[in-house]
């Protein structure tokens, strides 16, 4: 029997495996997603919705981004992602809003 993994409470790893590579083996390169503010959580969501849709991300803090995060547990500089240059309209396509009036069409036809 499969177990799943569990990762709650702790961060995964594995983003170099998970990170596509160029032809010569190297890491592709990054692409600048979003910058978003640490304190609702949202970092931690996107990041998390990205990589259940196969898009690996990086993020980076500001200069000040981790001393914030050790004193207060969120950046107060915000937060900046990064998921590889081959992926980024994908990227980009699952944080656009949904349109309701399209969903509800969708099932009207269903």
């Amino acid at each position: 029997m499969n177990e799943p993994k569990l990762t709650w409470g702790k961060s995964e790893r594995d983003l170099p495996e998970r990170w596509p590579a160029q032809a010569d083996g190297k890491p592709e390169p990054s692409a600048f997603l979003t910058h978003l503010m640490e304190w609702n959580y949202e970092v931690e969501l996107l990041t998390r919705m990205l990589s259940d849709y196969g898009v690996p991300v990086l993020t980076e803090r500001g200069n000040y981004g981790s001393l914030g995060k050790v004193v207060m547990g969120f950046s107060g500089e915000g937060v900046d992602l990064f998921v590889p240059a081959s992926m980024l309209e994908d990227a980009q396509n699952l944080l656009k809003p949904v349109d309701d009036t399209e969903l509800d069409m969708q099932a009207s036809e269903h």
